[in-house]
């Protein structure tokens, strides 16, 4: 095993993931992860996969990938470009190409001559329809039979009050949220809230993308599936907490992910993977 890969695998391990779960995060099928770890590229197409593959591993762990390149550079493969001799084939490629250019220059001209043919034809069959419109005394007859025959009706005032009423009665009044969010620090990868107002507290966590995430109570039990890798199509996670006290939320990427308390969101930086936000909920 090399060195890099020895780096890349202590810090999966570090954070409880496995070979699936980056595959999972960063689409990379597992053999190439597998090569990675034990220093073989000679599965992978390329040393520009290579290179691509490496940065995508090191930023799933939450590693830097571009430091990671350099500082392991002697180990990953140098893409090199070679230039081929051209050949007759490619000759004749060029000469056909040629003749396509020659066509598409004069496309534009065929598709105008074909769009002013198209509106005078319009323009002549429109021409030849007549008008078919009724007279306009007969229409104002028609109008008159009909309010004859369907008289209007102005409701009473005692009407419009019932009416108004139970209009009122069924409306639904708007529950807005009473829950009280204020960031009292940012400590590195840690953010701390304190929540209070509301007697119930609902965490959301919209997802942008592939995450893992963890809500763990003050006692370091798990309360979501440990270290579980969330996707975009399962759009948000919600989990109601059960008792008042510190919980912890951990993103894996927080850049992926928007959290909401109460359908409140909550501001934080994302300049750090993972992310962990800490929620102390009091009255």
């Amino acid at each position: 095993m090399s060195e890099l890969g020895a780096r890349l695998r202590q810090a999966r391990k570090e954070r409880d993931l496995s070979i699936e779960d980056i595959q999972a995060l960063t689409k990379i099928q597992k053999r190439y992860l597998h090569g990675i770890e034990e220093g073989n590229y000679d599965s992978m197409p390329g040393p520009f996969y290579v290179r691509a593959f490496v940065r995508q591993y090191a930023e799933a762990v939450g590693l830097n990938g571009d430091e990671i390149l350099d500082t392991y550079k002697s180990e990953i493969p140098v893409a090199t470009k070679a230039t081929p001799a051209p050949t007759q084939a490619s000759t004749s490629r060029r000469t056909y190409r040629g003749g396509g250019n020659r066509l598409m220059e004069i496309f534009p001209m065929i598709v105008v001559a074909l769009f002013v043919v198209a509106i005078l034809a319009i323009a002549y069959l429109l021409s030849q329809r007549a008008p078919v419109d009724a007279p306009v005394d007969e229409v104002g007859e028609s109008e008159i039979i009909i309010e004859t025959q369907q008289p209007e009706t102005t409701p009473s005032d005692e009407e419009e009050e019932e009416t108004e009423e139970s209009q009122q009665e069924q409306e639904p009044e708007e529950q807005t949220s009473q829950v009280t969010i204020t960031e009292t620090s940012t400590q590195g990868e840690n953010s701390y809230f304190d929540l209070s107002g509301d007697e119930e507290i609902a965490v959301r966590i919209q997802l942008t993308g592939d995450s893992w995430l963890s809500i763990q109570n003050e006692a370091g039990q798990e309360l979501l599936e440990s270290a579980r890798v969330y996707t975009a199509a399962d759009e948000s996670v919600t989990f109601d907490l059960p008792a008042q006290g510190t919980y912890r939320v951990r993103l894996g990427f927080s850049d992926r992910a928007n959290v909401f308390i109460n359908d409140q969101q909550v501001e934080y930086p994302t300049s750090s993977n993972p992310r962990n936000l800490f929620f102390t909920w009091t009255n």
